[in-house]
């Protein structure tokens, strides 16, 4: 008998991470132009603006139903396994209730409500999978988790409010003020998954990138274990220096990055930036 970590393709482990941790990943569907497809597995983040330019229509992203869910629950139990499930904001989707709907079919599958998302959510699994690792069992984990949960510390620098108001995250009142004063916001998402404007940021954007890490690295009790720096696309080198700027600043034993994937994209829009951290 083992533990099998497994979670939504929200969390942003890719391409390989979720292989190298042998994470199980149930994924969202994502909808364009009228045809829907797997996350990660049938389509990435550089496949949902194309569409859009012509149409202006977002792409719209749906959980998986509890069936995908409890075919994969099924699988594992019957191999003799326990499961952790590690869900995305239950704010955002209803990935996390189904996979609750899912689980109760079974005496020994977990999931948690992280109320976060991408490499947040990312690192909430890769320290699941460092206490499979160690030994621990699912329930040890679950309960771990549970309270890490409350720990993490997510800040998202958006270039522009666009993409928040056609998904209805913002006001045409909110995203006009931005363009009008050239702001660009920072959104934190609090441990009860509710977004709110924490700092507004004025200049280029690749001056206000530096800033806003700067400011995220100026924050207090930081977890020096694991933190990742993800974009929903931006310039390779401008991405690459503030990289640097995090690992040069000693915070943090290990610095991952990441390529946000479809769910984050597609509410956020391109040069998003996030430094995800948690705190001690």
């Amino acid at each position: 008998m083992g533990v099998i970590i497994s979670t939504d393709s929200a969390c942003d482990l890719f391409p390989d991470l979720y292989q190298q941790y042998r994470i199980e990943i149930v994924p969202l569907y994502i909808t364009v132009g009228g045809r829907t497809r797997r996350d990660v597995f049938e389509i990435g983040p550089d496949d949902l603006f194309v569409d859009y330019e012509k149409t202006h229509r977002l792409p719209k992203t749906s959980a998986p139903p509890p069936a995908d869910f409890f075919e994969l629950f099924k699988k594992q139990t019957e191999n003799g396994n326990d499961v952790v499930h590690i869900a995305m904001n239950s704010k955002f989707s209803s990935s996390y209730q189904n996979a609750l709907i899912a689980a109760r079919e079974f005496d020994n599958v977990y999931v948690v409500d992280t109320f976060t998302l991408s490499s947040a959510q990312g690192l909430l699994v890769l320290r699941a999978a460092d206490m499979r690792d160690a030994g621990m069992s699912a329930k040890e984990i679950f309960d771990r988790i549970e309270t890490d949960k409350t720990k993490m510390r997510t800040n998202v620098l958006l270039d522009t409010l666009e993409f928040a108001y056609r998904g209805g995250r913002a006001t045409m009142l909110q995203m006009f003020g931005a363009n009008l004063l050239k702001l660009r916001p920072c959104l934190l998402l609090d441990t009860h998954g509710v977004l709110s404007v924490r700092r507004k940021f004025r200049g280029n954007f690749a001056q206000v990138c530096r800033e806003y890490i700067r400011f995220v690295l100026e924050q207090p009790n930081m977890d020096d274990e694991r933190a990742f720096v993800s974009t929903t696309g931006m310039d390779r080198s401008l991405f690459d220096s503030v990289v640097r700027m995090v690992k040069e600043s000693g915070k943090f034993r290990q610095v991952l990055t990441s390529r946000a994937g479809c769910s984050m994209t597609v509410h956020t829009g391109p040069n998003t930036l996030v430094l995800f951290y948690k705190e001690k």
